[in-house]
């Protein structure tokens, strides 16, 4: 295939966007990708067959780049809730009488079933769903009159911002979380938002990094859109809810029709790669793989094996949860600016879920990749997803060989700061579990807990006042491993109330008889 002969154009703007343009990259489909913004072509590497074009484009624009660069299919990967986006593209691909193709997020039940969930789990007081930017700057208004005293943080991007600036002291109670680019900058600025209101940051966020803007910020409400797993919904509402703050939360638009990531990669094969002569061995050599399942502890080098870290250097793609994958990325750069090799050797292709039977379809449609890792949190043999994948690769024909390389535990970690042995310890798991644990302690062993949330490790201080255990000692971890880890301990009756994070761990020695 004549790499100058570009044939596809994506029109970017989502995460899934650009993994459908690094997909293209590693599979030589040549692609242009428009995105609207400078600091969104930064986020992707031009190469020979793959083209950025950066700057909005109206409606006969978009059809003059269509038809200039000869595309003969066009992908639109725009964000959800780009409406006029998605139909100023239509609107050129008819035009142009180019077929449209829209990537949409996985898991089209996804918002239902977390709306759902969300409301059969939280009051009208923590949750209020709105249909768009229009109702939340409303909702918000009338809030602020009746509390005002209250702040809010915005985290439903720049374009709209404008919605929120005729908000009665607007620049002294409201922060706005934008992408750290000139457009998000003067966005802030057009409505009044300035300094310490304006938070410039790149995404995805992890729960523990949503709580300390929202406690840092002090607000007392969270707007967002109901982005999905890709667009960290969950980390954002569980850390609201957790800082005791009201979501506003903007529903997605009508359900749209088209195709998944991976079933976009699917088509993109059929439909670029079947007549190409170099592709037709694609996957058809004896050539064992090897997949790394690997430990990579509570999130940091310092938490890994050599022998992990000279896994993932080597690999040729990450695979995992998304905070496992961003990790990877960032362990990558961290081992880049050490001198540990050249920063391009750190290009890996990536597949973002926690899901085996998605990994392995992922993998079946990778064939060229043959050292992949799939990155888990804490160590593979402690309370990790990695046994279920391996058991499942092992049904899979003999090409594919998978490994295992421990990380440092939770348990074990949390051992060592206390400074206590964990091998007599009783480990108790409370993820998602009914409590079946004796809490008389009779047998006198230390049990290390993995909590679920701080609710839980209020129910186990009261169950050990009920069992005759007041004095028994509690330590609680929290970020471990992190700079802002914090370990404090006390009795049942003194932690019975108290303020807990989501991520943390408790160790229970028992009162001596």
């Amino acid at each position: 295939m004549n790499l100058n002969n570009i044939k596809l154009g994506i029109f970017g703007g989502t995460s899934e966007g650009r993994l459908l343009a690094e997909f293209c990259q590693q599979q030589g489909i040549p692609a242009v990708v428009s995105v609207a913004t400078e600091y969104g072509s930064q986020l992707l590497k031009e190469d020979a067959g793959l083209k950025v074009h950066t700057g909005r484009m109206e409606r006969q624009e978009m059809c003059r780049w269509i038809k200039d660069n000869g595309f003969v299919h066009v992908v639109d990967a725009t964000h959800p809730y780009a409406k006029e986006a998605s139909e100023n593209i239509k609107w050129a691909c008819e035009a142009a009488d180019i077929p449209y193709h829209r990537l949409v997020r996985s898991g089209n039940g996804e918002t239902d079933r977390t709306q759902e969930d969300l409301k059969k789990r939280r009051t009208e007081e923590e949750i209020h769903w709105v249909s768009t930017v229009e109702e939340a700057a409303d909702f918000l208004s009338m809030e602020f009159l009746k509390y005002p005293e209250r702040t809010a943080l915005i985290t439903t991007g720049s374009k709209e911002l404008y919605r929120f600036a005729a908000i009665e002291q607007a620049e002294e109670r409201l922060y706005a979380r934008v992408l750290p680019s000139i457009e998000g900058i003067k966005a802030c600025l057009d409505a009044g938002l300035k300094g310490k209101h304006v938070i410039a940051m790149q995404g995805p966020f992890s729960y523990e990094m949503n709580l300390a803007m929202l406690q840092s910020t002090g607000a007392s409400y969270l707007i967002t859109k109901e982005s999905g797993r890709a667009g960290g919904f969950q980390e954002k509402a569980d850390a609201a809810l957790a800082a005791g703050c009201q979501l506003i939360v903007i529903g997605r638009p009508v359900q749209e029709q088209g195709m998944s990531l991976s079933e976009m990669e699917g088509w993109l094969k059929d439909t670029f790669l079947r007549a190409v002569p170099d592709q037709a061995e694609r996957g058809s050599g004896s050539e064992e793989r090897e997949i790394t399942l690997i430990g990579i502890g509570m999130g940091s080098l310092g938490q890994m094996t050599f022998d992990g870290i000279w896994a993932l250097w080597n690999s040729d793609a990450i695979l995992g949860a998304s905070r496992m994958v961003e990790s990877g990325r960032a362990m990558l750069e961290q081992l880049a600016a050490m001198g540990f090799g050249r920063a391009e050797e750190a290009l890996k292709s990536f597949c973002v879920t926690y899901r085996p039977e998605e990994m392995i379809a992922w993998l079946d449609d990778h064939p060229k990749v043959k050292h992949p890792v799939i990155l888990y949190s804490g160590d593979v043999g402690f309370y990790s997803g990695a046994e279920r994948f391996a058991e499942m690769i092992s049904r899979r024909p003999c090409q594919y060989r998978c490994r295992m390389l421990p990380g440092i535990s939770s348990m074990a970690y949390f051992a060592a700061r206390l400074g206590r042995s964990w091998d007599q310890a009783v480990v108790v798991s409370l993820h998602g579990r009914e409590d079946h644990e004796s809490w008389d302690l009779a047998d006198g062993r230390d049990r290390f807990l993995l909590l679920d949330g701080p609710q839980k490790l209020h129910e186990v201080c009261r169950r050990l006042m009920e069992q005759g255990q007041s004095e028994a000692r509690i330590w609680i971890g929290e970020r471990l491993s992190y700079k802002e880890e914090r370990i404090f301990s006390g009795t049942p009756g003194e932690l019975v109330d108290g303020e807990f994070g989501r991520l943390s761990v408790a160790w229970i020695v028992p009162d001596s008889p």
